[in-house]
């Protein structure tokens, strides 16, 4: 363990300078995953296996033999995006369990004593019903507009707006946009009319990013100064930083028009961020998620004011900022709602419909894609493209087991696991489940590792 947080702090891996090392990885290395340290320190690298006595082995491009480190010295590991299989079921659902974990799969079949899901990371998944808080249809994988990056090219560096400045740019390393000073790249990436962008943030010290939303100027614009801009179609500006975050609508010849901010006070706490805008122009709305969870939401009453269909990023401060796992898809309009905290002795079934009606009663089974749904006057079927979401009764819920010393895996898509690890390797994870039992897993499913204190 000394040697290990010695070799950290001699290299200079500390958070103030572990940030470039990314950037520096040789040019044919997979791309760099990151291990967090409880004492602060960070390194990048390549896991290379978790064993049962609770050792993490970890290879770093500067030493020739792999590191060991043990787990409870470790908080978390970053293992990044891998491409996801695409959603070809109308069955692809949610899981939520009593203890928050979340699961996605294909629902295959449900009954009074079980759920079962079909999964493409570990097979065939049985959950006892009485585990199981809710189920949310997904329906079919949105279409992919844009997944990124790959590289420089099909993106515009912007000139810079300042007189007399050089333009910094971004650069591109291991799967990722990076620069150190104030830069702007952008791509028209046909943005629909209902869209979902999603990405990952880092930044050392604070932050300042504007990323601008269905513009057709692929050079920043002055917003104090827009008149003397080149003619440009009406675009949002969405900025946010290491405090708050902020939409401007912005015209040619009118300037600037804030449509609200918000202070954001998980920001100053960490270092990175896991973002999402979904943008409506049927709803007038521009909705900002931080790390899964609703930060704020803008209504334009006056209608819809993005006229193009590309996107900008634009680094705005000082200090280095990495950008990664860039998604662009279409969206079906529809926010995922706050998980409520799961309510006791509720003796009900409810299904909740799309149109926003619901059913009090029992969920009885699931069969060719509909779920019969007992209500106190008779039987229904309901197909699952219309039902938003099942929430289960709780007065028979089975509290799912505590394993000691269970770390939480969080998938690549959206949901995570409470697992007590057993073993990692680049080709397989085996774990055992209070829910499951003991289990296999394909590794490229997960994108983090947070282990218990």
């Amino acid at each position: 363990m000394n040697r290990a947080f010695s070799f950290a702090r001699t290299r200079g891996l500390r958070l103030a300078g572990a940030f470039w090392l990314a950037c520096a990885w040789a040019a044919g290395a997979s791309t760099p995953q990151t291990i967090y340290f409880r004492n602060g320190d960070l390194l990048f690298g390549q896991l290379e296996s978790i064993t049962p006595t609770n050792s993490l082995r970890w290879r770093h491009p500067d030493s020739a033999a792999a590191i060991d480190f043990q787990t409870r010295a470790v908080t978390e590991v970053q293992l990044g995006s891998a491409p996801q299989p695409a959603t070809a079921s109308p069955a692809y659902c949610l899981a939520r369990l009593t203890n928050g974990d979340e699961l996605a799969g294909n629902l295959l079949s449900l009954d009074d004593k079980q759920l079962v899901l079909a999964t493409w990371y570990a097979g065939t998944l049985t959950l006892p019903r009485g585990q199981v808080a809710s189920l949310r249809p997904l329906g079919l994988a949105p279409q992919v507009v844009f997944e990124g990056p790959t590289g420089l090219d099909g993106w515009t560096m912007g000139k810079s707006v300042l007189v007399g400045a050089v333009a910094s740019h971004w650069q591109y390393q291991n799967g990722a946009f990076v620069a150190s000073q104030p830069a702007s790249i952008a791509r028209d990436v046909k943005l629909p009319a209902n869209a979902s962008l999603e990405f990952d943030l880092a930044w050392r010290g604070s932050f300042a990013l504007a990323v601008a939303l269905y513009t057709d100027s692929l050079h920043p614009v002055r917003l104090a100064q827009t008149a003397d801009e080149a003619p440009f179609c009406p675009f949002y500006s969405l900025q946010l930083n290491s405090y708050s975050t902020q939409l401007l609508h912005v015209k040619h010849q009118e300037g600037a028009r804030q449509a609200g901010m918000a202070v954001i006070p998980m920001l100053q706490q960490t270092n990175q961020a896991r973002v999402a805008i979904k943008c409506s122009r049927e709803q007038k709305t521009i909705t900002l998620f931080l790390n899964g969870v609703l930060a704020k939401q803008w209504h334009d009453p006056a209608g819809f004011g993005g006229e193009g269909t590309g996107i900008r990023l634009v680094h705005q401060g000082q200090g280095p900022i990495r950008l990664a796992n860039l998604r662009v898809t279409e969206w079906d309009g529809r926010l995922e709602e706050q998980a409520a905290p799961v309510a006791a002795n509720v003796q009900d079934d409810v299904c909740r419909l799309v149109n926003r009606d619901a059913l009090a009663g029992t969920a009885k089974s699931f069969r060719d894609g509909r779920l019969t749904f007992a209500t106190a006057d008779r039987p229904v079927e309901v197909p699952l493209a219309r039902i938003a979401q099942v929430d289960f009764a709780t007065a028979n819920n089975q509290p799912v087991p505590a394993e000691a010393g269970a770390a939480q895996v969080f998938f690549a898509g959206r949901g995570r696991l409470t697992l007590s690890l057993e073993g990692w390797t680049e080709k397989l994870v085996t774990a055992r489940s209070g829910t499951f039992g003991r289990v296999e897993f394909v590794p490229q499913a997960f994108s983090r590792i947070v282990f218990a204190p």
